[in-house]
């Protein structure tokens, strides 16, 4: 099944328009260098300060292997904060249910054509409950913020080397931008 989202082109401020739509993994159209489609990256974080990360499975085709947090694209029916619980249990059978998500930053180039919004997940959750997609991913596990730097990181989430104390800190705070779903 075709995979369909919105293609944007962000704006001077940061904020982005709507400019279309674009199939996922079809060749990118002639003359649009300066259009975006969006993600999510989902951090969550337990009470402990531990990160949840995930090994991305050695079958897909960008990153294989590479440790992330949960992600995916945002649908064409979606604003981003709604593809946060769905890739959430997609990917890792968790239910977010009314944890805290926070978004921490919009727009963060992640890649040719491709931005994330950054989010934050507050919630504990037993790492024997968490059922992979192995479509998806091949292990996951909790590391301290120490650890967490020593990972070979996926290229969407290489910016976590600098945001990861403030994301830390937003877990502790959950004050930030909190939307509970």
């Amino acid at each position: 099944m075709e995979e369909i989202v919105k293609s944007y082109r962000l704006n001077q401020d940061g904020s982005r328009t709507a400019v279309g739509t674009y199939v996922r993994n079809s060749k990118w159209p002639e003359g649009s260098d300066d259009l975006y489609i969006v993600g999510i990256n989902n951090w969550i974080i337990n009470s402990n300060g531990e990160f949840l990360v995930q090994q991305r499975a050695y079958t897909k085709p960008n990153n294989p292997g590479k440790w992330s947090s949960t992600n995916g694209l945002v649908q064409l029916e979606e604003d981003s904060i709604d593809a946060v619980p769905r890739e959430t249990e997609e990917e890792l059978g968790i239910k977010i249910g009314n944890n805290p998500i926070v978004l921490c930053k919009e727009s963060q180039i992640a890649g040719e054509h491709l931005v994330v919004d950054i989010y934050v997940t507050c919630m504990d959750v037993d790492i024997n409950d968490i059922v992979v997609d192995k479509k998806e991913v091949n292990k996951v596990r909790f590391v301290s913020l120490g650890n967490l730097m020593d990972l070979d990181i996926s290229t969407t989430c290489s910016y976590i080397r600098e945001l990861a104390p403030e994301l830390l800190e937003i877990a502790k705070n959950n004050k930030k931008n909190t939307r509970v779903i």
